[in-house]
């Protein structure tokens, strides 16, 4: 038999679907109940002007008494945990594929099969690790691997993950002991780890990040309005140790910030329930070793936010000039290099420019397949270098 493969996405990467019973709706077209379950996320229908505003009352997280929780009367639940159809397309008609390639790049090879040895453990993405949700999902992916090496007569399984999904796995590994590591875990491969933070999270929190959303018909203030709800976004702000005391990330008429500064920026941005919001990360931003093999793959030499400059009456509702530094486009390098500080690193992989290594296209692209199969199959050596591998 071939060894399993669980992939963990990352940030929006999950299909989500709700059913709901309100007893308020924001307009008086938008439906109060939906008994069957329906697609949230990624629906393209509901973002049309008008209809957008139903949407995200759905979407929205409420935050009270310290804890994150769906919208009252809202039941949500992700796509096919354990399958991989939640993750091979971020959409369920397949119009904004996402794994798929990856998935794929498996079951062309014989002996893989989808749900079998090549799985997959989508997670509600609006929650961080430190949530009730996210402590659930953490439950639920143990089972999940240790399901799979039981499936598969006991072979340990390969844990790859993208973007988001790496601080996931590496609370994971943080709380699972060596002696289980060592039984059921084969190796750990991060693709475009956001192992450090990244700075794109700041605009989104002030003004709303409509970039890395499909390009549909979306207004930043509205996108703002469920971004800030989402403890996920809080989580990708730049940690501490990485960027310096002294290092401006936010330029403003008024003000400056660095990362010592969120709660005070949340709070001139309007929002001054941020504080008590960033409070509840503690214990899910350390950077611990994941206690296994490590392959690392990231991109590289794309232009990616590294700070903001919002232009006076611009900030926070308007978008700011973003000022470039090195990146996949989304993470920081810095941030995706963090990677390289793991004990056990058997490999690691740096694909350059945006063809090859932005952070959605690098899962497009074939030599990176090749490269996470290969490692998977062990049929070449991996040199601790960005050499060509020969088949």
């Amino acid at each position: 038999p071939v060894d399993p493969v669980i992939i963990a996405p990352g940030i929006f990467g999950s299909q989500l679907d709700a059913r709901w019973n309100k007893t308020t709706a924001p307009h008086y077209y938008c439906y109060k109940s939906s008994p069957d379950w329906t697609t949230l996320w990624l629906c393209f229908q509901c973002m049309v002007p008008k209809v957008i505003d139903c949407w995200v009352d759905n979407m929205l997280l409420n935050f009270t008494e310290n804890a994150f929780r769906n919208r009252d009367g809202v039941d949500t639940r992700v796509n096919d945990f354990g399958g991989t159809q939640g993750v091979e397309s971020i959409d369920k008609n397949g119009y904004y594929p996402y794994m798929k390639a990856l998935v794929e790049g498996f079951t062309n090879i014989p002996g893989y099969e989808r749900g079998v040895n090549v799985r997959a453990a989508p997670y509600d993405f609006r929650y961080g690790a430190n949530s009730p949700t996210g402590e659930l999902y953490l439950q639920n992916l143990q089972q999940l691997i240790e399901e799979t090496y039981t499936k598969n007569e006991g072979k340990k399984v390969n844990v790859i993950a993208h973007s988001m999904g790496n601080l996931y796995m590496i609370q994971f590994f943080k709380r699972m002991s060596s002696s289980w590591k060592k039984k059921y875990i084969k190796r750990y491969i991060c693709i475009s780890g956001v192992f450090g933070g990244s700075v794109k999270s700041i605009r989104a929190l002030v003004s709303g990040e409509i970039e890395s959303i499909p390009r549909v018909l979306v207004n930043a203030n509205a996108v703002r309005a469920f971004q800030r709800s989402f403890q996920s976004i809080y989580w990708l702000l730049p940690r501490k140790e990485l960027w310096g005391k002294d290092e401006t990330l936010v330029f403003t008429p008024d003000k400056n910030y660095t990362v010592n500064q969120y709660a005070d920026l949340l709070q001139d941005a309007g929002f001054p329930m941020g504080k008590d919001i960033l409070k509840t990360l503690e214990g899910s931003i350390d950077f611990p070793d994941p206690g296994v093999d490590v392959f690392c793959i990231h991109g590289s030499e794309i232009p990616t936010a590294a700070q903001f400059r919002w232009r006076p009456k611009y900030f926070p509702d308007y978008q700011p000039d973003q000022i470039d530094g090195p990146g996949d486009g989304t993470v920081n390098l810095r941030s995706l290099q963090l990677c390289k500080k793991f004990k056990r690193l058997k490999g690691y992989r740096v694909y350059p420019g945006i063809k090859q290594g932005e952070h959605m296209q690098i899962l497009l692209n074939p030599d990176v397949i090749n490269y996470v199969r290969s490692i998977v199959m062990e049929t070449t050596y991996y040199p601790l270098d960005n050499s060509e591998i020969v088949f």
